[in-house]
């Protein structure tokens, strides 16, 4: 399956795709999270248990959704760094309702997800219709929306959920294949946001934006129609995964998502999957494979038992790596 999706760079001149250099990419971040599982496995035994693998591959489903949310939006060369208070909020918001009401998780799913849209919404509403830019709106609105999580929680947290939740969270949903449910939740989000982008009208708007705006405008393209909907869906995608989170876990705070920085994380997911800083391309299976990587790496470095005040300028450093190997490829076709 061809994984990443790239726009035109003139009208009339199709950009060549390029799979062997894509394909390089996601080998060489498969083959960096087997060195890493293996070397830490090698100094800490309890790396390689069943249960620790098991929490990895479920953490990397939460930053894999929130990844292709990002994305999504990196790719018309915007950001989105409200990913991680929605994600927060969901997670409270759900997470106490799975507790306190009888709803069942059938119900509270799209419920979850309308509730992201509205807020992934106003971001596309604040960058389309009243050109703010990216960064300035969802900063704004990722402070709105934490600050939306504390009111919420009035100093409560989550500390267990419902029964279905919990199954959800950590069962399987096909019994005779042991794959945890958030598993092949992320599968399918990735699968459909691979087919929007690769073979739909919509996807290949979102690349002509990210590719030139101006020039996809005056092709007869609603650029604000396209943002719009693009903001929403990473709105939705994040609070989906919020659902995951406290689903898995069992537990969320008023902190959750914004206090690991999951906006940095799902920056770095993305960059370092393929997706271009500058937009019009994009490359998904690059973005789960890096999830991956990203969940590897941060609890290789708890069994290392290095400091948690380095977590953030790991993050950065692989941002900065990630931008700069970027900019040097497009300047070296």
């Amino acid at each position: 399956m061809n994984s990443a999706a790239t726009a035109t760079s003139e009208p009339g001149h199709r950009a060549k795709p390029r799979p062997r250099r894509r394909e390089l990419r996601e080998v060489t971040l498969l083959v960096a999270t087997f060195v890493v599982v293996l070397g830490v496995g090698a100094l800490r035994p309890s790396f390689m248990s069943f249960s620790n693998i098991e929490f990895m591959v479920l953490s990397s489903v939460v930053l894999g959704l929130v990844g292709i949310s990002q994305t999504f939006v990196i790719i018309t060369r915007g950001i989105d760094l409200s990913v991680s208070a929605v994600l927060g909020l969901s997670a409270m918001v759900f997470g106490l309702l799975s507790t306190t009401s009888s709803m069942p998780l059938w119900q509270v799913l799209p419920l979850c997800m309308a509730m992201g849209a509205v807020l992934g919404c106003l971001n596309g509403f604040l960058v389309a219709w009243l050109k703010i830019p990216p960064i300035i709106a969802t900063l704004g609105t990722y402070s709105l929306y934490g600050g939306l999580t504390f009111i919420y929680s009035n100093g409560l947290q989550v500390d267990q959920v419902s029964p279905d939740f919990a199954a959800f969270g950590n069962g399987n949903l096909i019994p005779f294949l042991p794959v945890p449910t958030p598993v092949l939740a992320l599968i399918a989000v990735a699968t459909a946001a691979w087919f929007v982008l690769n073979h739909m009208k919509f996807g290949r708007n979102i690349l002509a934006i990210g590719n030139n705006a101006a020039a996809a405008y005056n092709a007869g393209i609603s650029v604000r129609r396209t943002l719009l909907a693009v903001y929403t869906i990473s709105g939705a995608l994040a609070a989906f995964a919020g659902l995951v989170f406290v689903a898995y876990t069992g537990s969320a705070t008023a902190t959750t998502g914004t206090g690991d920085h999951v906006e940095l994380q799902s920056i770095a997911i993305a960059l370092i999957g393929g997706t271009a800083i500058a937009g019009g391309r994009g490359n998904l299976a690059g973005t789960v494979i890096g999830s991956v990587f990203l969940s590897v790496v941060i609890t290789a470095l708890v069994f290392l038992q290095v400091p948690a005040i380095w977590y953030s300028a790991g993050e950065g450093l692989m941002i900065l790596a990630a931008v700069t190997l970027g900019a040097r490829r497009s300047s070296n076709p």
